[in-house]
Order: structure tokens, then sequence, then C-alpha cells
């Protein structure tokens, strides 16, 4: 069996069961000894944090003499390679390409083209399986609870087949219905609404993005479409450091000017 596996996808929850689940075939963990990797508390699987530093290789490289505790083998669980340093990266090939016996690697990234191509040529790629629209939207459905349809499709939309980044523009777009100021008049509204998300948080803005981009299609108001292009300028200018309070007021103010909002979330109303 090979040794070292790269699992491609969206980062989440998803992504690092995935990756656990590999380990676990790697050791031939079964019954508890695979629930304990599932929660990852299996001895002989450690886990390090992302991204991975090149002290954290050094520690690899000092352990490599270390034996299996319980005998099947033991798995390092890498995270996130793709946002490894240089360094990280060129220390880590030295280990991946002559491993112990018993030593195996598993490692995630959302792009495998993150990686150095001589680290990514010693791993075995394992993309993540896209989910149907249909899929995403029951598993979503069952999570919101009364979250409108419309809301939930847009959220599902926005994951692009996986079911994590649909689960966080999910739980952005329902705080920003449940968070935005009344529309009681006043031309400060969009101070507000600014003041109402946390501006610093990108994940609000690539649902609010996904919403707008599904109400678009369904309906075909221009609207949406320039509601959605505003959106991404938004995330072009948090991208270049751009302040997040002003950029969010900004976004706000046009966003009114269009009218895509229906402002009177306190008293339960929903977006568009």
């Amino acid at each position: 069996m090979l040794h070292a596996w790269l699992i491609v996808g969206p980062p989440g929850p998803e992504r690092r069961a995935l990756g656990r689940k590999r380990a676990a075939a790697l050791i031939a963990a079964a019954g508890q000894a695979g629930a304990d990797v599932a929660m990852g508390h299996h001895p002989d699987v450690q886990e390090y944090p992302d991204p991975l530093r090149i002290e954290h290789v050094r520690e690899i490289m000092a352990s490599l003499a270390r034996s299996s505790l319980l005998g099947g083998g033991r798995v390092l669980l890498l995270g996130e390679l793709g946002q490894a340093t240089r360094e990280a990266q060129n220390a880590l090939l030295r280990v991946v390409e002559e491993p112990p016996p018993e030593l195996s690697f598993v490692a995630e990234c959302a792009s495998s083209e993150t990686v150095l191509p001589t680290l990514r040529s010693r791993f075995a790629i394992e993309p993540m399986v896209r989910r149907t629209l249909a899929d995403i939207v029951a598993r979503l459905h069952a999570d919101s609870g009364d979250v409108p349809n419309d809301i939930v499709e847009s959220a599902a939309a926005a994951g692009r087949g996986y079911i994590d980044p649909a689960r966080e523009a999910l739980a952005a777009v329902s705080r920003i219905w449940t968070e935005l100021p009344s529309d009681d008049g006043s031309i400060d509204w969009f101070l507000r609404a600014a003041e109402a998300v946390d501006s610093s948080d990108k994940t609000w803005l690539n649902g609010l993005g996904g919403y707008f981009t599904f109400t678009w299609n369904k309906t075909r108001d221009e609207r949406f479409l320039r509601a959605r292009r505003l959106v991404h300028e938004a995330q072009t200018t948090l991208s270049h450091n751009g302040n997040p309070r002003l950029t969010a007021e900004v976004l706000f103010l046009e966003l009114a000017r269009l009218g895509v909002l229906q402002r009177g979330a306190s008293s339960g109303s929903s977006l568009s």
C-alpha cells in the first residue's frame, strides 16, 4: 500500500474526516480502533496543526525511530500542506522520500498546485468527491431548521459540490438574515448593517455572494448580478488588506441603493 496520501478539497470537518479515514486504512484500524482514529484519539495517529512549520518537520525527523504502540504502524496527519512554508515542504520531502517501513503520511490541501511539485510527486492524490446539489440541500435542511428554502439552496450552490463550504455559506447568510437592522428609514442603515456583521470574517462575504449568484440564476434580475459583482469587489479589496469595516460599509451602501436586501430582519423577514 502507498505510504503517502494527499487529500484535495476545501478545508473543513469533511476533509479532515476523509484524512482520518485514510489513516485508519493505512494502519488497518477497525472497530474501536477505527472509531478512535475518527475522533482523533488513536495513539498511532499523530495530527499536526495548520500550517505545518519547519519546527514540526524537525519534530517528525526526531521521532522517526519511534515504534507503533499498537503494532499496526504509525500515521502522521500533516494538515493543510499547501500553506506550509517552502522551507517546511523541502524538509518534509526528505522524510517522505525514505520513511521508516511502518510510517505513513496523510496530508490535505485545497489545491495540489499549492504544494511544491517535488513534494507533490511523492503523494498519491485523493480528490474529495463532489456531492450533488440535491444531496447538499437535503443535508443543509437537516442542519438548518426553519431557514427559508431559497437561502438553503443558495448556500448549497455556493458550496460548489462540497458540504463544508456550503455550511459556511449558510451560516454566513443566516447570520446576516438575523442580524441586519430593521429599515426604519434612517439614512445610516448601511453603517448599522456593517456594524451588525463581523466585517473581519470574510465567510459572510462568501455566503452573501453565493446568495446573489443563486438569486440571479433563478430570477435573471440584473440587480442581483450587480450585487454579486459588488461582493466580488469587496472580496478583492479585503484580499489587498483593505479596511474591513469601511469595505462592509461601502458594500451595504451600494446594496441598499440596489434594493436587493429586504431590510427588516429584526421582525423576522428574510433576504430579498
